[in-house]
């Protein structure tokens, strides 16, 4: 039996990885957007299985990376 802090740092990992529907969420898209997104390699995904994940620190990155500054 897998003891309290393995479980928690289970619960970590699972919110690190986003599925489709919550990178979509997470990122103001539709979900069809991110399937084309992720195809194009666009976003930047992982396959776990036959499953598309997102990594939220990896989002994160995408963010900023190309965030456009505003003209002051």
């Amino acid at each position: 039996m897998a003891s309290e802090s393995q479980m928690r740092s289970n619960e970590s990992v699972g919110k690190r990885l986003l599925n489709v529907r919550e990178a979509a969420q997470y990122m103001g898209l539709q979900a069809d957007t991110v399937y084309k997104k992720a195809r194009l390699r666009e976003l930047p995904s992982v396959k776990v299985g036959r499953a598309l994940r997102f990594d939220v620190k990896a989002l994160s990155r995408f963010v900023e990376q190309h965030t456009i500054e505003t003209l002051e």
